[in-house]
């Protein structure tokens, strides 16, 4: 009786004992059974505040709720979502310009807009003041945009509010679907609460950035819930890029027609026919004459004028095309002053615009070279609203650029290539007066570097390439320890003349493709990379095997008759 009660105790202790293995083991390696809320999970996100899910991927700013309407910061929507958008904080106005609707513009506090001269209307009020941060609605966003956001409210038992929408169609991300249902985690292992049940075959957007973890692989719901589900059931793993809602508006190019040969004509009185005569009589091949007319003098959206009607009736006699030139060049104004503010950024461009219409001008070549950073939004946004009333006008917009380099990504050629009907690369420069060093104005190297990364941002079709005319002489003057560096620009007559003068032979320099020569004189040391038919040729060659839409020349009287031979046989 004693050994049958040991062995029933045996057994009970054993059964304790496998129980508690058993419940410890449980423990360690079953999943968690618990859904949390998404309450819980959003517990930060105040009740008046809302997610931005932005092409898939919420955002660390959030949106506001004000009655029945989501708000968008306006910084973020700018920065992240679509810089058409331009705020100008000095005279409180909203601008957003459309190819196909036109100009747009709104002010805080009201729920009224305007489209030209017309007045339309929203349901809620438009911008919204909250501090130091500008609000703008969803509906109103989507209104410009064209694009529908996705609403989710807490209050209609969708929580957490957010809105949903895409933003960036050309960029893409990774989807996948689940090859089985599963529970999508707040964390990377089984043992985190899960907030929903995922089914098979539903679609995931992978987060490509973070590693998996556990075998556990961050993803997000389409509608913008963030988590983590195993990562043997991603499936079928596809990059793919957002798709539009409605077909993109876009600026239609006012082109010419045929390949452009430009030539910039340097003024700085007024001429007329006679003048432009002495320039062109053997440009056999230019189609379009730029004479530098107009330069900004105020800021107020005013600009001096060296215009002539006879040149222009001369040029058109001719069959040559006038692109006005307007430049930035005075000391004294402020771009930002200018292109900033709503009223002088349009009191611009109506004033070129009618100049444009009265002296018959077929075309606006903007010269803006000192665009800074904090410039380039507000510059953008006069090229848009230039284009808008131009084209209204029969009138082609061309924007005059250096070559691009990584400093100076604000231009935001990409933008511009959309804009304007022609964005002219000036694809010289490469040393310039003030240069702390000699060296070629323009090698090829230079040239086709340039024009490639150029290409990158803009199409071929809209991209002209212009080349100099002109090369430096360079003078190097022993100053203590170094060398004080002194040029002069000449045209390429002058420019053999000065080494005819001091006996110097230049010699081709397959570096820069140019001839190159030095001479001493006067205590200093000359050097000089040429500008003539053959590295001109070498140049042009290049180009226009990359299928640009032509090509330009500063500037017309610094060539001579033998180059317009070279330039026919490349544009006929």
């Amino acid at each position: 009786m004693k050994n049958k009660a040991k062995i029933i105790m045996g057994i009970v202790i054993a059964l304790v004992f496998v129980a508690a293995v058993g419940a410890i083991l449980f423990k360690k390696f079953a999943p968690s059974y618990t859904q949390r809320t998404m309450e819980e999970q959003y517990k930060d996100l105040a009740k008046d505040e809302t997610l931005i899910c932005l092409d898939g991927f919420p955002l660390e700013e959030k949106g506001k709720i004000i009655g029945d309407t989501m708000y968008l910061p306006l910084d973020t929507v700018i920065d992240k979502m679509n810089e058409r958008f331009y705020w100008d904080k000095k005279e409180q106005v909203l601008s957003f310009v459309s190819p196909v609707r036109g100009l747009m513009t709104v002010a805080p506090n009201t729920t009224t807009y305007t489209v030209g001269k017309e007045n339309k209307e929203m349901t809620d009020q438009i911008l919204y003041v909250d501090g130091d941060t500008m609000y703008i609605s969803v509906p109103f966003y989507d209104e410009m945009t064209q694009e529908k956001s996705t609403l989710k409210w807490a209050s209609k038992g969708e929580a957490p509010n957010r809105v949903i929408l895409n933003a960036d169609f050309e960029s893409t991300h990774m989807e996948a679907k689940l090859s089985e249902k599963t529970r999508l985690r707040v964390g990377s292992n089984k043992k985190y609460d899960y907030l929903l049940e995922l089914k098979k075959d539903q679609k995931v957007i992978v987060d490509t950035q973070s590693q998996a973890e556990n075998d556990y692989q961050k993803v997000f719901t389409t509608d913008g819930i963030e988590g983590y589900v195993p990562a043997e059931f991603l499936s079928g793993q596809t990059e793919t890029a957002w798709k539009r809602q409605s077909e993109e508006e876009t600026f239609t190019q006012k082109g010419i027609g045929t390949t452009v040969c430009l030539g910039w004509h340097q003024m700085t009185q007024t001429v007329g026919a006679a003048e432009l005569e002495s320039k062109v009589a053997v440009a056999g091949s230019l189609n379009v004459v730029s004479p530098t007319w107009f330069a900004l003098n105020d800021n107020k959206g005013n600009f001096s004028s060296l215009a002539s009607e006879e040149y222009v009736t001369a040029a058109h006699a001719k069959g040559l095309k006038v692109w006005g030139l307007i430049n930035d060049f005075d000391k004294n104004i402020s771009l930002k002053r200018i292109l900033g503010r709503t009223s002088t950024r349009s009191r611009l461009i109506n004033n070129l615009v009618s100049t444009a219409m009265r002296y018959k001008l077929d075309g606006i070549n903007i010269d803006f070279e000192k665009i800074k950073s904090d410039v380039a939004p507000a510059y953008l946004e006069f090229l848009r609203e230039l284009t808008l009333v131009c084209h209204a006008n029969d009138i082609t917009v061309t924007v005059d650029d250096y070559l691009p380099t990584d400093a100076t990504a604000y231009y935001d050629w990409k933008e511009q290539g959309k804009v304007a009907d022609y964005v002219i690369f000036m694809a010289y420069d490469e040393h310039y007066a003030g240069s702390k060093e000699s060296g070629s104005v323009s090698s090829l190297p230079f040239v086709e570097n340039g024009v490639d990364k150029g290409l990158q941002y803009i199409p071929a079709e809209r991209t002209v390439v212009a080349l100099p005319f002109y090369t430096r002489l360079w003078k190097e003057v022993k100053s203590g320890d170094g060398v004080a560096v002194t040029s002069s620009a000449y045209g390429m007559s002058s420019a053999e003349s000065v080494l005819q003068s001091n006996s110097a032979t230049p010699k081709w320099d397959e570096e820069t493709s140019q001839y190159y020569a030095e001479f001493k004189a006067d205590g200093a040391k000359y050097k000089i990379w040429l500008e003539e038919e053959t590295s001109l040729s070498k140049k042009m060659e290049t180009v226009m095997a990359k299928n640009v839409a032509g090509i330009a020349f500063w500037k017309l009287g610094f060539e001579r008759m033998a180059t317009w031979t070279t330039i026919e046989k490349y544009v006929k």
